[in-house]
Formats: C-alpha cells, structure tokens, sequence
C-alpha cells in the first residue's frame, strides 16, 4: 500500500516539481534516510561487503532499473495519464516478470502465463480508453517501458543477489543514490530547471512522503515481509497496488476511470494474480 501511495503522492509532487526534479529529490532525500538506517548496528547484517567488481557492476545494474529508469518513467507516465492508470499499467511488471522468467532464467513456460499475458495488454489497451488523448497515449506507452524496467529488476535480482550476496537494502540505497545523482544529471544537460512552479505546501510534503514512506519505510517492510511469508504468499500483496492508487486517486486527485477503463484495470487485476500463481487450482494428493 505505500507502494501504491506513491502514484498519488507524485501526481501532487508534480504540482511543483517537475518529473525528473522530482525522481531526484525523492533518490537523494530516501537514499539518505535509507544510507542513515543501515549505519545503525541493528543492520550491521544488511550492509555490503566484500563485494567483487562483477557484483558491484550488477549491483549497479539493479540499482539503475529500481531507480532512475523506473520512477523517472513512472513520474513521467503519472504527468501524462494520471496517477490511476499509471499504478494499474506499471503494475505489469508482475505479468511481464513471469514471461521475462522464462527468456532470462531458463524457467519453465506456464500454460497460463501467455494467457495473463494477453489479459494484461488487453486490459492495458481498455486503460488507454481505446480512443486516446495523445498525452494518454504516451503516458500509457512510457509507463509500460517502465514496468518492463522493474520486470527485469525482479528477473535479474533472482538471478544475481544470492550468488553475489547482493542485499534488498544495498540494492535499496543504490538505487535511490543513482536516481538522485543520475536523474539530478540529465536535468543539467536538458536544462530541466526542476520545479515549474513556486513551491507548494502539498507538493513538499508529498517528496517528503515519497523518500520515507514508499522509500525507506517500504522498503523495510518488504525485507521483514519476505522473510517470513512464501514467496506465493507473499506476491498477493502485490494487488494492493494499483487499488491504493486508484482510492487515493479517487479521493485526493479526483480522478475518475470511464467504464473502459475500470474492465481493463480489473483485467490487470486478474493477470497479476494469475501470473502470481494465486489464480492456480491445485490438485489435492490422495494416498
């Protein structure tokens, strides 16, 4: 549900800020805060080391699509289409993590997941509203390139944490420090001057949300959350997602969703959690 929180709280950020201003700020002030947690002694276990150069490069790697390529891509999206639809298109990455499985970790090709697949860019077409605006249009195309960056995060990070010991928390702080160093970068060669506006109480307060709650906070909670619950289990809470955004798009934003568009965000629904393996009937076992 942080997670979630975050469309919302960039919608409003960006009543001051610009997208990549905003990326920037949300990585330097959470990449801080998160840089700060793991000097206490309590997470002395998290921290990295030791790492060789081929860890520290795909470390780098990691950090890169969970950072700036994401949520540069996800700011962008939400200034075009709307926090609503960006959570339910962004949310793909769960579809297209399992597809991406198959090419990239030599995993077995489910029946179903072609099938979620097809549901997922059906739905994804009815969120476009099947007769879009051209800012819907690009927003609906760019958070999907996002997505596809958080895919590949989660496809890579199976296949590299454990025999690189890459920690969530150093992929975590990486990631942040790249968006603010890297996004802060191509703001200097575009000449993005960073906010478009005078500063707005609501759009401070929603970086200061973004670098706490969907930075440090969740990223805490998914390490604590992970540990203890199967990895089954534990992917039905990604359906908590898109729905956050949509209440708090709803009550904060005003953003209201045609007839269309709520089939195919509940479409999306239904191939997150067909592709999470929570849709599957299992056959019991008789002695």
């Amino acid at each position: 549900m942080l997670y979630g929180s975050s469309y919302v709280a960039t919608a409003l950020a960006l009543r001051t800020f610009t997208p990549l201003g905003t990326g920037a700020l949300r990585g330097l002030v959470g990449g801080l805060l998160l840089a700060l947690v793991l000097l206490a002694p309590a997470a002395a276990a998290y921290r990295p080391r030791g790492l060789s150069l081929g860890a520290l490069l795909r470390l780098a790697v990691l950090g890169a699509l969970v950072g700036p390529l994401f949520v540069a891509g996800m700011n962008v999206a939400v200034a075009l289409a709307g926090a609503t639809v960006t959570a339910f298109v962004a949310g793909l990455y769960a579809v297209l993590a399992a597809a991406l499985g198959v090419l990239l970790l030599d995993e077995r090709l489910e029946r179903g997941t072609v099938a979620w697949l097809g549901a997922a860019l059906a739905g994804t077409a009815l969120l476009s509203d099947l007769r879009p605006t051209p800012d819907l249009a690009a927003g609906v195309v760019v958070a999907l390139g996002a997505a596809i960056a958080f895919a590949l995060f989660l496809v890579l990070s199976r296949r590299w944490s454990a025999p690189h010991r890459l920690s969530g928390p150093a992929v975590a702080v990486v990631g942040l420090a790249e968006m603010g160093v890297l996004l802060g970068i191509v703001m200097l060669v575009v000449g993005d001057p960073g906010a478009s506006a005078a500063p707005r109480p609501e759009a401070i307060a929603a970086v200061a949300w973004l670098a706490v709650g969907p930075g440090v906070l969740a990223a805490m909670l998914v390490l604590v959350g992970m540990r203890r619950l199967p990895a089954r289990r534990a992917s039905a809470f990604l359906l908590l997602n898109p729905p956050t955004a949509a209440l708090g798009g709803w009550l904060i934003l005003g953003e209201r969703l045609s007839p269309a568009q709520l089939a195919g965000a509940a479409l999306v629904l239904v191939a997150i959690a067909g592709a999470s393996g929570l849709l599957t009937v299992r056959r019991a076992r008789h002695a």
